[in-house]
């Protein structure tokens, strides 16, 4: 399915390049500081900071250090069964994209480097689990490249500003009027960006937050309802068991 076979970080060496020859892993990479040139397949790509890009087993590919100096980054490789679970998301050849949460996939980085050195108990499977996690944020990175930046920009708004106010009750025609937008705009957006609609991204955050309340507090299930703003219990259970296969009572 998915197999971590080695992790890399690339730290400003002078004299950095990379003969051409075929890559015998998938790699993805982040670049965090200066500029890197690869050819890959023939076609030279540099990278930058807040670069991601992906290399599929097989192609044929060099680099070496931008003329201004050396460079520092991630890399991770590994190896994808053809017919896993990931086969449908991955691109066939390579590709290159920007990061929007550059801090974020640093410290993933960073911290996939941290276990993958120390080797202590688990690590490995902490390191498989991150490393799916980055691959993840790539796919999803490279999906929106399809989305015109300021529909990005206005969908990441609405969903900030659920994540603040979850707790509130929220309509269409308020998150409309926070992006200036029509309500129908606004739903088909959001779900063309997310995969789901504003109304249940908003359940989900809720959701997602009523389990760990009733998981770490000694709240009933009554009051971690009335808490995130549903006033009908039984209401409060049907979403949970849709959104998390079970009952919220199975929890206590």
């Amino acid at each position: 399915m998915f197999e971590l076979v080695s992790v890399y970080l690339d730290d400003m060496t002078p004299d950095w390049h990379k003969e051409e020859a075929a890559t015998l892993t998938d790699i993805l990479i982040l670049t965090v500081q200066g500029r890197a040139v690869y050819v890959i397949e023939g076609e030279t790509v540099l990278l930058e900071k807040g670069d991601l890009l992906y290399i599929p087993k097989g192609a044929l590919r060099s680099g070496h250090n931008a003329p201004e100096g050396p460079h520092q980054k991630y890399s991770v490789h590994f190896l994808l069964q053809p017919d896993g679970p990931f086969s449908d998301v991955v691109p066939s050849a390579y590709k290159k994209v920007g990061t929007r949460n550059f801090d974020y996939m640093k410290q993933r980085f960073m911290l996939l480097i941290q276990h993958w050195f120390r080797r202590k108990k688990h690590d490995e499977v902490v390191c498989t689990g991150i490393a799916i996690e980055l691959l993840g944020y790539f796919v999803q990175a490279l999906a929106e490249e399809g989305f015109a930046s300021i529909k990005l920009r206005l969908m990441r708004k609405v969903q900030d500003y659920i994540v603040e106010h979850y707790r509130e009750s929220i309509r269409i025609q308020e998150l409309a009027e926070l992006v200036d937008r029509a309500p129908n705009y606004v739903t088909q957006s959001f779900k063309e960006v997310t995969g789901m609609t504003p109304i249940t991204y908003l359940h989900q955050v809720r959701v997602h937050s009523a389990r760990d309340l009733i998981l770490n507090t000694k709240l009933t299930i009554g009051e971690v309802a009335d808490y995130l703003g549903y006033s009908d219990q039984a209401h409060f259970n049907r979403v949970f068991k849709k959104m998390m296969g079970y009952p919220p009572s199975k929890n206590k």
